[in-house]
């Protein structure tokens, strides 16, 4: 069914809001108020409250929606002076949430799986996506998506460090696609909306290529050999998060490729949001094997290898380029 007026309304200002919030935290954050998780990935004072604003105002506007998000509230209720400070942050914007509906509030993210499974409709989101680079001071998103039936139909990535096009100097902008209306970009505390599509580039030699600030596994090295294959000129764009598919969704790159390594699975909010922004502005978003990523198995990708975003034309010759042994990305 179509995404209401009223619910892609709210979800946007709950990404504004967000996307201010992660603003003023980013620059007043200090070492002493990041954790590292089991991972070993940091998360910060940034995701938890934004997770627990997101979820606060969308499940008091649309409470039959259970959400899928990625932080856990028990390593923040371990955490004493990281606890206090995303207390501080979110009474800021809702002084009447206390500490414990704090905890209560950022648990429903992790609570929710078993709901949306019984659930036509439920959200995912990644509170900040690229927590690297929102401790770098460079680029991060707050990314949010709406599902229905285990497939995005509406996607929000907030940009705050993005700037708007290539040629802006305003810094800080918002994607939003939604199924059959198309994909949509805005300043950040704008409602004024362009619509954006993908590049029309059709010869691979020509394509720019996007990947990650950091490899993770084989990022680079599946590039360099996707890239040296398909006779690529240029320079890769490297940058943080699912900012990513926001520059292939505008056209400002051509392709996003993703394998971190075939023993790692993705989670489902680093990629929901991204997805249907890039399809709605013309885009395709499919596994290695040009399969569409699979969401209803959980909060991972587990039947999907591999991502490869990008436009029409350049699909086939870029999945023709892949690497035939996954486990050598240069071959």
């Amino acid at each position: 069914m179509p995404v209401e007026r009223e619910i892609r309304d709210q979800a946007l200002r709950a990404v504004q809001l967000a996307c201010q919030v992660a603003k003023q935290v980013q620059q007043s954050l200090v070492s002493e108020e990041i954790i590292t998780k089991k991972d070993n990935s940091p998360v910060t004072v940034g995701d938890y409250s934004v997770q627990a604003l997101v979820i606060h105002l969308l499940s008091t506007a649309f409470p039959d929606y259970p959400f899928v998000a990625e932080e856990d509230s028990k390593t923040l209720s371990e955490n004493h002076d990281v606890k206090k400070s995303v207390l501080q942050f979110v009474q800021q914007q809702f002084p009447e949430i206390s500490e414990e509906e704090l905890i209560k509030t950022i648990s429903k993210g992790r609570e929710g799986l078993r709901a949306a499974s019984n659930s036509k409709r439920w959200w995912t989101l990644d509170p900040i996506d690229g927590t690297m680079g929102f401790l770098r001071k460079d680029q991060y998103a707050v990314a949010l998506a709406l599902m229905e039936d285990n497939k995005p139909v509406l996607g929000i990535l907030g940009c705050p460090s993005l700037p708007l096009s290539n040629t802006s100097k305003e810094q800080g902008c918002i994607l939003v696609g939604v199924k059959g209306e198309g994909s949509y970009i805005r300043p950040i505390g704008s409602d004024t909306e362009t619509k954006i599509s993908v590049s029309s580039q059709s010869d691979p030699k020509f394509a720019i290529f996007t990947e990650s600030f950091v490899s993770r596994g084989y990022a680079h090295e599946l590039n360099q050999g996707v890239t040296g294959r398909l006779h690529v000129q240029a320079e890769p764009l490297r940058i943080d998060s699912q900012c990513k598919y926001a520059m292939v969704a505008r056209g400002d790159s051509d392709v996003y490729l993703r394998l971190s390594s075939l023993g790692y699975k993705e989670c489902i909010w680093d990629h929901a949001a991204g997805d249907i922004i890039v399809q709605e502005a013309g885009g395709h978003v499919v596994d290695f094997n040009n399969a569409p990523l699979d969401y209803s198995r959980g909060t991972k990708l587990t039947h999907n290898v591999g991502i490869v975003c990008t436009n029409k034309v350049l699909l086939a010759p870029v999945l023709e380029a892949l690497p035939k042994d996954l486990s050598n990305p240069n071959v």
